[in-house]
């Protein structure tokens, strides 16, 4: 299956959650996997995580992968400390 990138750029916080939301809705319409590029994230909030948890669930329920590009420590500290980890599939990173 053909696979669309989403980069999440340095900053991922609810500044920028209208933006995301569009590419985000923008790429389910797509009917591909979607990789995330968060190797260069350097803050990301609450909103945005809960828009990016928001996101895997409507990419599985449709029998789509959500795959991760080199995320930052950022993100995968701030997905532990949610407890989103295990629900966002990065745990491995």
């Amino acid at each position: 299956m053909e696979c669309e990138t989403l980069d999440l750029g340095t900053k991922c916080t609810i500044i920028r959650a209208e933006e995301l939301h569009t590419q985000m809705e923008s790429l389910i319409q797509t009917g591909h996997d979607v990789e995330l590029d968060a190797s260069k994230v350097e803050q990301i909030d609450t909103s945005a995580s809960q828009l990016l948890l928001s996101f895997h669930q409507a990419l599985t329920q449709d029998g789509r992968a959500l795959k991760w590009k080199s995320p930052s420590d950022q993100v995968v500290q701030t997905a532990k400390l949610l407890g989103l980890d295990d629900h966002l599939s990065i745990t491995n990173h």
